[in-house]
């Protein structure tokens, strides 16, 4: 996990005296851009033999990973690569055409065990709306993980729901303020 905390400070961690807003609504002086962090291949690979190796660790087996897009793809995308597994992307919304799919890629009707991903996670809200999505459309989910957790907030959220919850590094990790609780609302 070292290598990918020295990746993520160096490629994708910024701050500024003018705080940044982030998708959660909070704001915060630390930015991380995680795509950015792992858009060159070697640090991708990097990110998702740490995801890969991770999972193992805590014995989780599983037969795709995916979240919501964009912030799931590019990891979950490499972690399929590299171990063999499925790949999906859950949409922000159900699609207008076609077969009105909110989640690509993997089929879900026959219940594969799936880890919910998200490359940074703040308050837990996009992960969550991502697994009842998955939950709704058939998928076991068995886990969820992210590369960074900004704060303390989602791991209550995922005992709540009986999830493991499987961030491979915290913001102490990569030497950041943890976002303040208050960003969370219930349910969020």
């Amino acid at each position: 996990m070292a290598q990918l905390a020295q990746i993520v400070r160096a490629r994708g961690y910024s701050r500024s005296e003018v705080p940044f807003r982030l998708s959660s609504g909070g704001e915060s002086h630390d930015y991380v851009d995680m795509r950015r962090a792992v858009s060159r291949g070697e640090d991708l690979a990097v990110a998702a033999r740490a995801v890969i190796a991770h999972l193992a660790a805590n014995r989780i087996t599983y037969d795709g990973i995916g979240g919501m897009t964009m912030g799931a793809d590019p990891v979950a995308h490499a972690v399929a690569l590299v171990s063999g597994c499925s790949w999906f992307s859950v949409r922000k919304a159900e699609k207008e055409h076609g077969a009105r799919q909110r989640v690509e890629g993997m089929a879900l009707e026959e219940r594969p065990r799936v880890v919910v991903f998200e490359d940074t996670v703040s308050t837990g809200r996009s992960v969550l709306e991502a697994l009842d999505v998955l939950v709704e459309a058939g998928a076991d989910v068995v886990a969820a993980c992210t590369l960074l957790d900004r704060g303390d907030a989602a791991t209550a959220l995922f005992a709540a729901r009986g999830v493991a919850y499987l961030p491979l590094l915290s913001y102490g990790d990569i030497g950041i303020e943890p976002l303040p609780s208050t960003t969370a609302a219930p349910g969020a």
